[in-house]
This record gives structure tokens, C-alpha cells and sequence, in this order.
């Protein structure tokens, strides 16, 4: 078998890995989180050739199910061929790469069939892995715990939930939990957190939030469009320390590919448009009000949560463009094109972006362009421009396509 704990390789899990872009990396904290559901990286592993011989090895460790000691084979190998200088001893390097790549492959894989069933077995068990040596005491405690699986829990907690976890979720229906002698899913459990410095000896540390009982770089769902709760000022901050123009581009596919409109159509207007805020507190009203009078709001953009905090938006706003706000809420939740990119901004980290492209007809026969940009969960940044512009626009139509009118 693959994993222990686990089964035969299953289509969903393939798949899973298999359509991974393999992407070049100086640290394990370059690419952070959801990231790694688009992108195979190994740390240290620099060379597109190298990389491509680590990815066809673990993909034969997926899909025929082979050994850790088959993987080490190969693994030695590899590192002969290209002469690798890896960093760590070889047992605990090759049980790295092979336990990571299978768990969270077969973790997103199991997280399709769990989809797949929920309407018939809407509640997920946390399932601690029997005969552990050194368990950890907050996952032996959330053994047996079952919550429906749409509960925030699971945005975080889904296993698994560190280095060597071996962590599962069962699905249950209704009469499951009838024959447990409950009437329906327990309460969620408090989740505390802590700030943790991760990557200080490399060059892309970070300072990360994390769920208490949860390894840096482990609190999400693999397989799921999945978003950790980072500082929405940190997510606007770094929007801006950048242009978009700098930013290498990692997948290449264009409107062209998705035979896509060349011009995106416009809309009317749905609301009146505002005037232009003078000051802070004006802004912060033009914000507040645009969220439907919310300080802060989730949208669900077709499957791609994205909070918009009103604080952080005011102070990150040009006042002139508050005119626009009202069309921010329309843009969100009923976007033209939703376009998903991984990209490397100017610091070396990758990071994992959705674009919502939408274009207006306003007063006086005007027309301008919104692209609304969001990166770890969090709006990023916005812009509004004329259609004539429409240059600028096919720069973000690009990545690949999660939705299109």
C-alpha cells in the first residue's frame, strides 16, 4: 500500500497530483499552504530538470502505490544524477518528500469522495491514527469528534495537520450518528491561536497565525479552494509593495486558450455611482456602505472565499476612486471571469491568486474595467480603469479559468 493508514491509489488522488505545475524553490516556505494544491515544490531543488525527476518519482509512488523503500531507490538516484546537495540526512529527507506528497495527495483525493457523498453523508468524523507512538494531544483529542462538513473547523483542521500526521475524516449520515446515540453533530471545539516565526534560517521567513495543534504550513484543506486567516493589512500591504507587471507569470494559458471573448462585455451599472470621498472617515462610510453596510464581509465568489475588511480598504483606497465602491459588491458576487494564477512576487515567495474581471457602462456613455485581485483569502487590491485600456485587462485574463459567463 502507499500509506498505512490509507489504501490503494485512487483516481481522485492522482489526478490531484497530476495537475501540479512544477514550480523551483529555495525554501519550504516559499510556497505557503493552498499553494502546494497547484504547484509540486521540494525544497532547495532549483533546477527545472531536477525537479521534474523528484515530481516522476513521487507521481510513481501515487499512482503504483510503491514502497518507501522503492521511493529511496529512486530518490538516491535522482540525487546522483544531478548532484544534489539537499539539506538534512537521507532517511529523514526522502520520508519527508515521499510521506507529504502521498498524505496530502490522498488527503485531497479523500476530500473529493467526501464532496462527492455529502449530501447523503453530510458529517465528517476526525479520526486519530491507531498505534501511534508519540501522539499529539490535541489531534488524540479531537479523535471521534464529528461536526457537519461545513463547519468552519475543517477550513483549518483537516487532516493532516503536521509533519507525519496520519490524521483521517470518515463521512457519516444521519443514521450513522443515530446508531453513536446522537441526535447530530457535536459543538465545534474553541481554536486558539499562535504567532509562530517559520523559515528564519532561509531566505523566505514568515510570520504566520496558526490553530493551536496545528504544524506551520498544515492549517488547510488540501484539495479545497481552501484560505487561512492571515491580517487583512498584511494581504493589502503587500499588494502594494509591488507592480503587476513585475510579477513572473507561472501559468501561461490566456483568454485564447478558453476561446473566451476578446472583449469582455459590458454591464450596466447596478447602482448609482457615488462622489469622491474627502478624507478618511468618508472613505470608510463608501466602503462600509458598499458591503451592503457590513465593517466586514465574506464573499463566495463561485467557490473562492473572499473576506473584504472595510478598515483596511478605506486606508488602502485612493478617496478619488470612491465614486466606484458601489460596484465592488455587484463585481464579487457576480463576476464575468474569475481567473486563478500562481505567481512569484518581488520578495521570491509564490503566491496563489484569483482575479474577478467585470466592465460597466456608466453615466455619459463612460465604460471602465474593474479587476478586483484577492491573495490569502483577503481582497488585495482593486482598480477601475477606461475600456480603453483594454490592453491592461488581457494581462489578467490569464491563469486558468474557474469561471466565465
Amino acid at each position: 500500500m502507499a500509506v498505512a493508514y490509507g489504501s490503494l491509489p485512487f483516481s481522485q488522488q492522482i489526478a490531484f497530483f497530476r495537475d501540479k505545475v512544477n514550480l523551483p524553490s529555495q525554501d519550504w516556505t516559499q510556497l505557503w499552504q493552498q499553494g502546494h494544491d497547484h504547484a509540486f515544490v521540494v525544497a532547495g531543488a532549483q533546477r527545472d530538470e531536477l525537479v521534474a525527476d523528484l515530481r516522476a518519482a513521487v507521481d510513481k509512488a501515487i499512482s503504483e502505490g510503491t514502497t518507501i523503500a522503492t521511493f529511496r531507490k529512486d530518490f538516491a538516484n535522482i540525487v546522483a544524477k544531478h548532484g544534489w546537495a539537499y539539506k538534512g540526512g537521507f532517511n529523514w529527507r526522502s520520508r519527508v518528500i515521499y510521506d507529504t506528497n502521498i498524505r496530502t495527495s490522498y488527503a485531497a483525493g479523500r476530500y473529493a469522495q467526501l464532496q462527492a457523498v455529502k449530501d447523503d453523508r453530510p458529517y465528517w468524523r476526525y479520526v486519530h491514527a491507531e498505534g501511534e507512538q508519540d501522539p499529539r494531544p490535541q489531534h488524540l483529542a479531537w479523535n471521534g469528534l464529528i461536526l457537519h462538513a461545513d463547519d468552519p473547523f475543517w477550513k483549518t483542521h483537516y487532516p493532516p495537520n503536521g509533519w507525519g500526521c496520519r490524521c483521517t475524516v470518515e463521512a457519516l449520515s444521519q443514521a450513522d450518528l443515530q446508531r453513536l446515540g446522537k441526535s447530530g453533530p457535536d459543538p465545534a471545539p474553541a481554536m486558539g491561536w499562535r504567532t509562530v516565526k517559520v523559515g528564519t534560517r532561509g531566505a523566505h521567513p514568515r510570520t504566520v497565525r496558526v490553530p493551536d495543534g496545528i504544524d506551520p504550513g498544515f492549517a488547510y484543506a488540501p484539495g479545497a479552494t481552501a484560505w487561512t486567516q492571515p491580517l487583512a493589512e498584511q494581504a493589502m500591504s503587500a499588494g502594494e509593495s509591488y507592480a503587476a507587471s513585475d510579477w513572473e507569470r507561472l501559468i501561461t494559458t490566456t483568454w485564447r486558450d478558453y476561446a473566451r471573448p476578446e472583449r469582455v462585455p459590458l454591464a450596466d451599472a447596478p447602482v448609482p455611482l457615488s462622489k469622491p470621498a474627502k478624507g478618511i472617515d468618508q472613505m470608510r462610510a463608501a466602503v462600509v456602505h458598499a458591503l451592503g453596510g457590513q465593517p466586514y464581509r465574506v464573499y463566495d465568489v463561485h467557490g473562492v472565499p473572499v473576506a473584504v475588511d472595510a478598515e483596511t480598504l478605506a486606508r488602502h483606497t485612493d478617496p478619488a476612486r470612491a465614486q466606484y465602491l458601489p460596484l465592488l459588491d455587484d463585481a464579487m458576487t457576480h463576476p464575468y471571469e474569475v481567473w486563478l494564477s500562481l505567481e512569484r512576487d518581488r520578495r521570491g515567495y509564490y503566491v496563489l491568486r484569483s482575479r474577478l474581471i467585470k466592465a460597466y457602462s456608466i453615466r455619459g456613455g463612460r465604460a471602465v474595467l474593474l479587476v478586483a485581485q484577492q491573495a490569502n483569502g483577503f481582497l488585495e487590491g482593486w482598480t477601475f480603469m477606461p475600456v480603453r485600456q483594454m490592453g491592461y485587462l488581457d494581462k489578467q485574463r490569464m491563469g486558468r479559468l474557474l469561471y466565465g459567463e
